[in-house]
């Protein structure tokens, strides 16, 4: 029995995961409007259905090296925070049900500041390993101040 269900996505050849519950939605790739001067790691917003939302590149954020989009790039839409946030992805791979037996704890030794991120370790039953990330943790207390006020000037 399925205790949650878990996004599981792609970086490169690396499969991360979040929770199912932060995702509002996963969308093909939009029209990205940079913005000179932004937070770090944020690419610029996208309009979804008229609203404007921050896009997190995670290439960025885990200081990958860029690729051009392609077919198969998408956003995950959560909410961090109180904002709602698009995470670029390079391609979704499915939505999995886990058991508890399936997780673990992030190891000891990557935990940091740099790696609050890292929620916990999940053992696919086809042995691979995913790990699963806190969006509320994708973004630094002071970026994510920022981006609000990016956002209101941006409304305005």
């Amino acid at each position: 029995m399925a205790d949650r269900k878990l996004v599981v996505f792609k970086l490169g050849e690396e499969n991360y995961g979040v929770d199912i519950e932060i995702v509002q939605g996963i969308e093909k790739l939009l029209p990205i409007v940079r913005i000179p001067n932004s937070v770090p790691y944020i690419q610029g917003i996208i309009n979804l259905r008229g609203i404007i939302i921050p896009v997190l590149n995670l290439r960025n954020r885990f200081s990958l090296p860029e690729v051009p989009d392609t077919d198969t790039t998408e956003f995950l839409i959560t909410t961090v925070g109180d904002t709602m946030i698009a995470l670029k992805v390079d391609a979704v791979d499915s939505i999995y049900d886990l058991a508890s037996a399936q997780t673990f704890d992030t190891p000891a030794i990557v935990r940091s500041q740099e790696t609050a991120y890292m929620k916990e370790v999940v053992l696919m039953k086809d042995k691979r390993l995913i790990i699963v990330l806190e969006a509320n943790e994708l973004l630094s207390s002071q970026e994510k101040a920022a981006v609000q006020k990016m956002l209101d000037q941006h409304k305005g």
